[in-house]
């Protein structure tokens, strides 16, 4: 299979799009209240803190019982063996027994365990028999344990007890129809009265999908290892990432290679970086003037028209000065990578890369002529 076979497998289709949309997501969830500062939602604690929180009939959210028995729900569309009926006189604890968050109900004597991993923590010897032995020890059964994870990174670990095996739900804060956020915290959101706790929720929701964004492209990554998985497909995804990898050096290749000498006014040109070519040495007025072209990532470039060596004011006037007496100055924008003039050459409006190298070498030539 040569490459460009391979790189039309049905399994490419749209692949782009769905980076993209997965990237726009990340983007969309970065911006929440609890990201502000990177400190208590990267411990295990605030997560286990907002979730009793919102679970204990007793706290500040007034919602009462609303919150766990939607809660209580969830765990029996997963298949947890609950009767809700005795589970109305609910208390929470944090951190009794080392357990996480257990929810209990003093009059029937049910109990479940929540294990708390969203963080990664790594799990304590014999973590959860002893959880499950303290709670019979306090005169509990135990309905369930919950082993949360942030995006199905892991599960719980198996144990000697065939009884506690049977109650144990893996369960994931973001990853699909199942997961915490789709499967309560988003029908909390809906069922919350007032702003405050709407408000709240939001918030939350938001930072669990942001913690999960190295997660949420894992649909991709799945599909992209079944294509790789033959050492055929291997050696090939290998090339084209080396392909890739130095895509932008030989578009600049072929530019120079167009250009052919042919670049005066300048009196010099080196390559600064593989995608970076400098043409200088041209003096007009006794002005100096230097160009600057970069052959970017995602098919994208730019030209950048500076005069070094003067400040930035001084630049500025020389720069703008010259671009109007050749006409382009409105092709142009102040800032770029010499902090004179810039003109971007943006694949998303031109078309292909190959469209934007040949736009941007008839630019550069006329420019050339201008200067000339």
């Amino acid at each position: 299979m040569d490459i460009a076979s391979f790189l039309a497998l049905k399994e490419f289709d749209g692949i782009d799009e769905r980076i993209r949309d997965v990237q726009h997501q990340m983007e969309l969830n970065r911006f929440n209240l609890f990201t502000i500062s990177s400190y208590n939602s990267y411990l295990e604690n605030f997560h286990s803190d907002v979730i009793k929180l919102l679970l204990d009939p007793q706290e500040r959210h007034g919602h009462h019982s609303v919150f766990l028995d939607l809660f209580l729900d969830y765990l029996i569309s997963l298949g947890a063996r609950i009767d809700k009926s005795q589970y109305t006189l609910c208390e929470l604890t944090r951190e009794r027994g080392n357990i996480d968050i257990w929810i209990k109900d003093p009059t029937s004597k049910r109990s479940i365990i929540i294990e708390n991993k969203i963080n990664n923590a790594s799990d304590m010897e014999n973590q959860l028999e002893n959880y499950y032995n303290y709670a019979h020890l306090c005169g509990f059964q135990v309905d369930s344990i919950l082993y949360i994870t942030l995006h199905s990174n892991k599960n719980a670990p198996w144990t000697d007890n065939i009884e506690l095996n049977s109650k144990i739900l893996n369960i994931s804060a973001f990853k699909n129809n199942d997961d915490l956020c789709q499967g309560w915290l988003e029908k909390c959101y809906e069922m919350a009265a007032d702003e405050h706790s709407r408000s709240f929720i939001f918030q939350y929701l938001k930072l669990i999908k942001h913690l999960s964004q190295h997660g949420m492209d894992r649909e991709i990554k799945e599909d992209f290892y079944k294509i790789v998985s033959s050492a055929e497909g291997y050696q090939k995804a290998k090339a084209v990432a080396s392909l890739v990898a130095g895509l932008d050096q030989y578009r600049t290749d072929l530019l120079v290679e167009k250009i052919n000498g042919d670049y005066a006014p300048f009196k010099k040109i080196y390559r600064y970086r593989p995608n970076h070519q400098l043409f200088e040495r041209y003096h007009d007025n006794d002005i100096l003037f230097k160009v600057d072209v970069q052959l970017l990532s995602g098919g994208n470039a730019q030209i950048d028209f500076w005069n070094p060596d003067q400040p930035h004011e001084i630049q500025k006037h020389n720069v703008s000065e010259k671009l109007k007496s050749l006409g382009l100055y409105d092709d142009f924008e102040h800032g770029g990578a010499g902090g004179g003039m810039y003109r971007y050459f943006d694949s998303g409006k031109i078309g292909s890369i190959e469209e934007v190298d040949k736009e941007l070498f008839y630019y550069l030539m006329a420019f050339f002529k201008k200067l000339r």
